[in-house]
């Protein structure tokens, strides 16, 4: 394991551990039992030497005299078992389940992202694992019309957004109309209630779409293509 290399008193400790760690004196036990809290620590495994004595499956009272030096506690016995948790624990790794979302199936864009919401089912999704919080889901960007930035088969991981509380005009949105998703920039107009579509790519001229036409708003919080 990578990490053991990381930590030369932990490597130290798992070579005297597999020949013979009766070899080590009371000072290299408790080097290695501090090295080994210090890396429970860092990797989140602990928060105390209580957590850590309860990790490694030890009386908490028997741990605090093994960390105080106390020879009755210091054991032979104690540190197998130190280094028995510590491995385990480096094998496993952190339990954390990554955020997923659903991804808006290619053959529903002819129809609205509520049609969608609606009729697609969660298992008909193909689930991206997201790198930010609090995402809603991701969409695949079709054509040229928002590329350098958005470039086609790029996916764009969106959130709703309450429209009638306010809007950063300007920002790119995925906007649910009823002609099907648009992924624009969003301008203000001088007509109360509609808005302008903007392409980034040149060559498409804006459109303007009624605000009563649009389902839902959602903020683009991400852009992910391959490169």
């Amino acid at each position: 394991m990578q990490i053991y290399n990381k930590n030369p008193t932990l490597q130290i400790f798992y070579k005297f551990f597999s020949q013979n760690f009766r070899i080590m004196d009371k000072k290299d036990r408790i080097d290695v039992l501090t090295a080994a809290y210090n890396r429970c620590i860092s990797s989140g495994k602990v928060k105390s030497k209580a957590e850590f004595a309860d990790f490694v499956g030890v009386n908490r009272s028997t741990m605090s005299s093994a960390f105080g030096g106390d020879d009755r506690y210091l054991t032979d016995k104690l540190v197998a078992k130190v280094i028995a948790a510590v491995r385990v624990g480096e094998a496993a790794g952190p339990e954390v389940a990554p955020d997923t979302l659903p991804v808006l199936p290619i053959g529903a864009r002819a129809g609205t992202i509520q049609d969608w919401s609606d009729a697609v089912h969660d298992y008909d999704c193909e689930r991206i694992v997201s790198p930010i919080r609090g995402a809603e889901f991701a969409a695949q960007v079709t054509g040229d019309s928002m590329s350098p930035e958005y470039p086609s088969g790029s996916q764009v991981i969106v959130k709703r957004i309450n429209e009638a509380a306010f809007v950063q005009w300007g920002e790119v949105y995925l906007l649910d109309t009823v002609n099907g998703p648009v992924l624009k920039q969003v301008r203000k107009t001088d007509r109360d209630g509609v808005v302008e579509c903007v392409s980034i790519n040149p060559a498409y001229q804006p459109f303007r779409v009624d605000c009563k036409d649009i389902r839902g708003w959602y903020r683009v919080l991400l852009c992910m293509a391959l490169k």
